[in-house]
């Protein structure tokens, strides 16, 4: 049985509805609907118990996304080189980009094609070794038949 949560995708109000329905494997348009129609026949009752089941059943864990920002880069804000508060600083346009890794000396010196060549090795072991138990097997069936036939003359 799935742990009932309250969906992050699937959600108009709280994701109460989307929740159930992927806990309970129905369709969520047909859920929604059956929760609008009981609000009517019980009188309002079932708007108060929605509250408070979406008050008590946890949402669906996953990751928040943070709000976007425009200016903000892949790890936390950084300053914007066209504005007027930071005339201060220098900019060398005909400057070569840095290495953003900061092993990038440490990869450039190391050989990128002696795993591949060590992974081609190992394959070509690999494969040798599957052949000769294959030429094995078939020489054993092939002495198999070759006594069975010996005893039909």
């Amino acid at each position: 049985m799935n742990k009932l949560y309250r969906s992050r995708r699937d959600k108009k109000l709280t994701g109460l509805c989307g929740g159930l329905a992927e806990a309970m494997n129905v369709d969520v348009t047909l859920l929604r609907l059956l929760v609008v129609i009981t609000t009517f026949f019980t009188g309002g009752t079932v708007i108060f118990v929605y509250f408070v089941a979406a008050i008590v059943i946890p949402k669906e864990p996953g990751f928040d996304q943070p709000p976007f920002d425009p200016y903000a880069g892949s790890y936390g804000r950084q300053n914007y080189p066209g504005g007027a508060w930071n005339h201060h600083k220098s900019h060398n346009h005909h400057q070569a980009p840095q290495p953003t890794s900061k092993y990038a000396s440490y990869e450039a010196s190391q050989p990128t094609n002696n795993i591949d060549e060590m992974m081609k090795d190992i394959e070509k072991k690999a494969l040798q070794r599957e052949v000769d138990e294959l030429r094995a097997k078939v020489a054993r069936f092939e002495k198999q038949t070759l006594d069975s036939k010996k005893g039909d003359v």
